[in-house]
């Protein structure tokens, strides 16, 4: 047997067992790079986009109402990280029986909620169809805003729930919240100035922790029989959020300001909230 062929016959033989030596191999090598079990998950986005329909399917009657289905109207909604990273942690553990699906999310500093334009328009629902009947829709009730928070972490348990919520939010948040461009707007109001802005108007608001620059929030969230309920245990601390409102304004938005509206020591701690269905 010549030396090529001695060779081929060893490497044939050594073949099955080092296939056998390699898949503990690859586990472990595997388990030093994740450095943990679980699901790791980056999202880095600046156009997520999507409108959304209420769809109210009885209506409301008396008070010279109808009962026809309206739909509520969000249009323009987008998020932006700004290069930031919303991450999200999935691990599930035993918990000696009584199972916990952990979800860990948090976000970026300085992440960008464009709000969309709210109104109200007919419904197909009650037709069997989906969306809004063409040519109903109201002009904008609650117009677009930027909501800008900084850095915030709020943890998610599904199955049992050992941190006693579903959603449990415990975070500081950099900086605080800041709504910019907002305000409630008249449908029904003619502007002197063609598309001209016309309601409760400011340029931002901002809240923070009473006298300082960041925001704190722990809040439980759960679902139960009737609704939705979110338990706020400190929005800011222990005297409360500084809500900060620069150029108030009343009627359209080329009109003078009233000022700046400033709130100081807004105690909301120990509020509990219910949303539900009618």
């Amino acid at each position: 047997m010549n030396f090529k062929k001695l060779a081929l016959a060893a490497a044939v033989a050594v073949a099955p067992m080092s296939a056998l030596a390699l898949e503990p191999m690859q586990d472990e090598a595997l388990s030093g790079v994740t450095g943990q079990d679980g699901i790791n998950i980056g999202i880095t986005t600046n156009n997520l986009n999507l409108d959304v329909y209420v769809h109210d399917k009885d209506g409301l009657t008396g008070s010279s109402l109808t009962g026809d289905s309206g739909a509520i109207v969000i249009e323009g909604m987008a998020i932006n990280t700004n290069g930031g990273e919303i991450g999200i942690e999935i691990d599930a553990d035993g918990n000696s029986g009584a199972g916990v699906l952990n979800v860990g999310v948090s976000l970026p500093n300085n992440i960008e909620i464009v709000t969309g334009d709210l109104s109200v328009a007919d419904s197909d629902r009650d037709t069997g169809a989906w969306g809004i009947v063409a040519g109903t829709q109201s002009n904008t009730i609650l117009k677009s805003s930027t909501i800008t928070l900084g850095a915030t972490n709020l943890n998610i348990q599904l199955g049992n729930e050992v941190q006693g919520a579903m959603i449990a939010l415990d975070t500081t948040i950099t900086n605080g919240i800041t709504v910019t461009n907002g305000g409630l707007l008249d449908a029904n109001a003619v502007p002197t100035t063609p598309g001209e802005d016309v309601g409760i108007l400011f340029d931002s608001l901002a809240i923070k922790n009473n006298g300082n620059a960041d925001l704190t929030v722990a809040a439980n969230v759960d679902v139960v029989n009737d609704g939705l309920v979110v338990a706020l245990t400190t929005l800011g601390d222990a005297g409360g959020v500084d809500m900060r409102i620069e150029n108030q304004r009343l009627g359209a938005e080329s009109t003078n300001p009233l000022g700046d509206i400033e709130i100081v020591g807004l105690n909301l701690n120990g509020t509990t909230l219910r949303i539900g269905g009618k």
